[in-house]
């Protein structure tokens, strides 16, 4: 096959290979491409779907806690979420007036109570004495009597405990401080009911007093019960009992006290932050108020819930007709949790999700009602698009290197045909080369000679005898080398066929080397004959063997070198008969040994090129001798000659 040939099969190939299979390829990545889109496309709809029902059931909830939690003058803030409340999501409520946020501890009505029970003019004006005989005249005494008369003269409880305060911090002064102790132990044990004018309870102006007392118990026992009142305290009142517990824990308490202390202090952390947030919160409420006022019930639009500056909390405006609006303060972690212990919602909804304030990649808006809101699901393994995408994908994928590898394999199963093709193209040249070569030095002798004796130019006989012997021996050759080509193509085509029948292998051999004398005697060489007598009969082809022992012999004449002897020999060996043709010449690299017996194959060295030659004989050797049963092996090292042996099967071994 022509170089034209192998460029038609190479184009050919890429025409029905290599061409689908990149238009397959690009096809399935396209796909891919294409279905990784639409899933998640389906899945961000999917998402913003189940955002949009969750965001409904949120809003259910949260409309329900403006209705049971609608603060009103009259109502204390209590802080929620202690002794049991039925929402625990929510932070706290605030009274709107005049744009303004009112907090929770500003509309609180027992401090309401005492700042006008304590500004009643008969009790105040008692006080405004005492006050001016203690600061301006600098009269503790004096001030404390007055101060005692106020309390003694006192209808109400807030009234009793503020003029008691007052009296002991001015025997505190004049020196009497056992008098002014006694005092302070009686207004520590005073309920946190019992305020001044600023909703501060009057017991902890107290406990500040008695802290220089060693024990502290009794004022970390009050503390907590302060705490434990379930209501908001000012910003003033939480850092002044912070105050107080730092001092108990720092300071050399018993060991109760200081543990009373730290479980106080744990109380009153997460109030102390709220009671920040709220400040801020009440400080930028008149940006709030326009986006939950413009957004609300009253233009017959859904209300709107929005996030606090952290994030942390969610604020609704609560509208009331007859009375002033309030702001509904939830908590957005206890918001879901308290969403989530829902049976029905957790059925219908079984992801776990978080609410989160902001803009964020994962996120998915929860719809008008909640602005700047986003909700995000936590991965809780694949769901169904994603599972039929990815099995999609994985079909794909297995499509796409089951294409790809049946690609590459065809263009490996060209890469070698052509290959072989090229070598055997090559072959097939140096081979009709060499059968040129050959039929040519034959010929030329047999033309020659007898031309000569159809002459009569010799008049010995004795010439003319050897002439005629040099005619018949380069018929001989020219036989043998037409018969070699002639059974190549009869095994190529796989109608060679070979008659064994039993017969004397010392008579084949006997044979092979008497037609050789000729050659041998030619060109110089010696044939040392070795052949074992008795051996059994063997089931072969005659002229097969023949052949065979010939082309051995033809091989070592033609790579004997400067050697000019060659051995020949039969022996028996384990129920074998062994024939070995043997050569003292260039020998064979180990490398190239198991490729002597392929077709048309010659060793590539500068010897060899000058030594004409088909590469057929050992091709035919090899095979008649696998038809017999037997094996042919090769001993040989560069420079030191080659031994081929033929092992055949005898029939008979005694």
């Amino acid at each position: 096959m022509g170089a034209f040939g192998h460029r038609k099969q190479i184009v050919l190939f890429l025409a029905a290979v290599i061409v689908p299979s990149s238009v397959l390829v690009l096809f399935t990545l396209r796909m891919m491409r294409q279905e990784r889109e639409l899933s998640t496309r389906r899945i961000a709809e999917e998402r913003q779907r189940r955002a949009v029902e969750i965001g409904q059931h949120l809003l259910l909830r949260l409309e329900k806690i403006k209705l049971d939690e609608k603060p009103t003058a009259d109502v204390p803030g209590r802080i929620p979420g202690r002794s049991g409340d039925k929402n625990p999501e929510l932070v706290f409520t605030g009274l709107i007036r005049d744009g303004r946020l009112v907090p929770p501890w500003e509309f609180d009505p027992a401090r309401l109570e005492s700042a006008e029970r304590l500004s009643r003019p008969d009790f105040s004006s008692r006080i405004r004495q005492g006050e001016r005989a203690e600061f301006e005249h600098k009269e503790p005494l004096q001030a404390a009597q007055l101060y005692g008369r106020a309390m003694a003269e006192a209808r109400e409880a807030v009234q009793r405990a503020f003029a008691r305060l007052l009296l002991a911090r001015s025997l505190a002064k004049s020196g009497r401080a056992a008098e002014a102790v006694s005092h302070y132990r009686i207004l520590l044990a005073q309920p946190a009911r019992v305020r001044d004018e600023s909703g501060i309870p009057i017991c902890l102006y107290a406990a500040e007093r008695l802290l220089g007392w060693p024990s502290g118990q009794d004022i970390a026992d009050r503390l907590r019960d302060v705490l434990e009142e379930n209501r908001w305290p000012s910003p003033v009142e939480a850092h002044m009992i912070d105050s107080l517990l730092k001092n108990l824990s720092a300071s050399s308490r018993p060991p109760s006290v200081i543990n009373e202390a730290t479980a106080c202090q744990n109380t009153l952390d997460p109030v102390i932050r709220d009671l920040e947030r709220i400040s801020a919160l009440q400080r930028n409420f008149q940006k709030y108020l326009f986006l939950l006022d413009g957004e609300g019930k009253k233009d017959g639009r859904s209300p709107v819930w929005t996030a606090s500056p952290e994030g942390q909390w969610l604020l609704g405006l609560a509208s009331s007709p007859d009375g002033p609006d309030s702001l509904v303060v939830v908590d957005l972690s206890r918001a879901v949790t308290a969403l989530r212990r829902d049976r029905a919602f957790a059925q219908i909804y079984p992801e776990d999700f978080l609410l989160v304030a902001g803009e964020r990649q994962d996120g998915t808006s929860l719809g008008p009602n909640f602005p700047g809101l986003q909700i995000v699901f936590q991965p809780q393994g694949k769901g169904p698009h994603a599972d039929s995408t990815s099995f999609l994908l994985s079909l794909y994928l297995i499509l796409l290197i089951l294409v790809l590898t049946l690609t590459f394999f065809g263009a490996y199963l060209l890469w070698r045909d052509v290959r072989r093709d090229l070598r055997l193209a090559e072959m097939r040249s140096q081979f009709v080369s060499s059968v040129s070569h050959e039929l040519k030095t034959p010929l030329t002798a047999i033309r020659m000679f007898a031309e000569t004796l159809q002459l009569g130019r010799s008049k010995d006989e004795r010439v003319r005898k050897e002439y005629l012997e040099t005619i018949v021996n380069e018929s001989e050759r020219l036989s043998r080398l037409l018969n070699n080509v002639l059974d190549f193509s009869k095994i190529e085509k796989g109608k060679k066929i070979y008659r064994p029948e039993p017969a004397s292998l010392g008579d084949i051999v006997r044979a092979a080397s008497r037609a050789f004398d000729y050659p041998l005697s030619q060109h110089g060489f010696t044939l040392r004959l070795d052949v074992e007598e008795g051996m059994p009969p063997a089931r072969v082809d005659r002229d097969g063997l023949e052949q065979a022992i010939l082309n051995l012999l033809s091989n070592a004449m033609k790579y004997s070198g400067d050697s000019r002897e060659i051995g020949l020999s039969l022996r028996r060996r384990d129920g074998w008969a062994v024939i070995r043709v043997s050569d003292h010449g260039i020998g064979i690299d180990p490398r190239e040994q198991k490729r002597i017996f392929e077709k048309f194959y010659r060793v590539h060295s500068p010897e060899n090129e000058r030594i004409p030659g088909t590469g057929l004989g050992l091709a035919i050797v090899t095979f008649f001798i696998k038809a017999h049963g037997g094996r042919i092996e090769v001993e040989s090292a560069p420079g030191r000659g080659s031994t081929f042996s033929l092992s055949l099967p005898l029939e008979d071994t005694p």
